[in-house]
């Protein structure tokens, strides 16, 4: 077993449970939340089809969270499973958690966790490539 990989699955994992529960609880009702006067708040989130587009959005990243995870844990058990492309996708997966990391660094000013758990999965999905 590859423990860098199992560390980069488990943060992935975390980072997905954390990415759904806060969003159901915290950010997607403050976006939804109405105002009381209806005359002057006609807003796209009151519609209900862009509530549910808003929300598809939301948990897809959780379940792109979930399979990036999937991926690390077969990965971390059974490299070979990828046969000779398995160095390349983890290195391409490392890489794309450190654009998501950048991503969220920059466009939060660092305000957003998130920027964390992403770079710290793309460095132990880094290290365990070697």
């Amino acid at each position: 077993m590859n423990g860098w990989l199992m560390t980069a699955c488990v943060l992935l994992f975390g980072s997905a449970v954390a990415h759904a529960l806060t969003g159901e609880k915290v950010i997607l009702p403050r976006l939804f939340r109405h105002s009381h006067d209806v005359a002057t708040s006609r807003r796209a989130a009151d519609d209900p089809s862009t509530r549910q587009a808003v929300r598809l959005a939301w948990h897809s990243v959780t379940i792109a969270l979930v399979g990036y995870a999937l991926v690390l844990l077969l990965a971390a058990f059974d490299a070979e499973a990828f046969g000779s492309a398995w160095a390349g996708t983890t290195t391409l997966l490392a890489a794309v958690l450190a654009a998501l990391a950048a991503l969220s660094l920059l466009m939060a000013r660092g305000r957003h966790v998130g920027w964390m758990w992403y770079a710290a999965a793309a460095m132990t999905t880094w290290l365990g490539i070697g």
